[in-house]
């Protein structure tokens, strides 16, 4: 038994700094993001490491989760909290598709984008931030642990919704246009060439 919980106890350490990783990537993307300093090759460079930090978050996570119901997908219902980080991180990779898929692309063209169409890349991004961060604080926060699932869902619907909220403000908002470099946008112009 006491193998069996050393090996949990480092599982938890792993996933821990995989989130912290992963976070970092995620909050300094998006730094890049809106002051205008992202280019195509650091978005791409973030997008493959979240990526394979999310993978490792899924497999620390799932062996964990297996651990602690004894491999028994039923007694998933005895963890609340677990329940709502696993919708969480499903929404965090649904997500992650959609910004590789589509948002990054036209996230180097932010400026030059229509206003729904910027609104749609900044929500993805808001979903993306504010998700990391309410499933690192679902991860952290222990006396959450009794809270039902349905209320720990509305807690992180409530911060995805004003990550939302800040984006739609963000895409109305008429801010100069940065210099921002990268391949061809959408609509076919091309931005300045990066800096030396």
């Amino acid at each position: 038994m006491e193998l069996l919980s050393g090996f949990r106890l480092l599982l938890v350490y792993a996933h821990l700094m995989l989130c912290v990783f992963a976070l970092h990537e995620v909050l300094v993307g998006d730094w890049r993001l809106l002051r205008g300093q992202a280019h195509a090759d650091d978005l791409a460079w973030t997008h493959r490491s979240i990526s394979w930090l999310l993978a490792g978050l899924w497999l620390t996570g799932l062996v964990i989760v297996g651990l602690d119901t004894g491999w028994q997908p039923a007694r998933l219902a005895d963890f609340p909290k677990t329940g709502a980080k696993l919708v969480t991180t499903v929404v965090l990779t649904l997500n992650g598709v959609l910004l590789w898929r589509w948002g990054l692309p036209r996230a180097l063209h932010l400026p030059a984008l229509r206003r729904w169409e910027r609104a749609a890349v900044l929500a993805a991004g808001a979903t993306s931030t504010a998700g990391w961060l309410a499933a690192a604080f679902l991860g952290v926060a222990r006396p959450l642990k009794d809270l039902p699932t349905a209320l720990l869902l509305q807690g992180v619907a409530a911060v995805l919704l004003a990550g939302l909220v800040v984006a739609l403000v963000l895409a109305f908002w008429r801010a100069p246009a940065p210099e921002l470099s990268g391949p061809p946008a959408p609509d076919g112009t091309q931005t300045p060439p990066r800096p030396a």
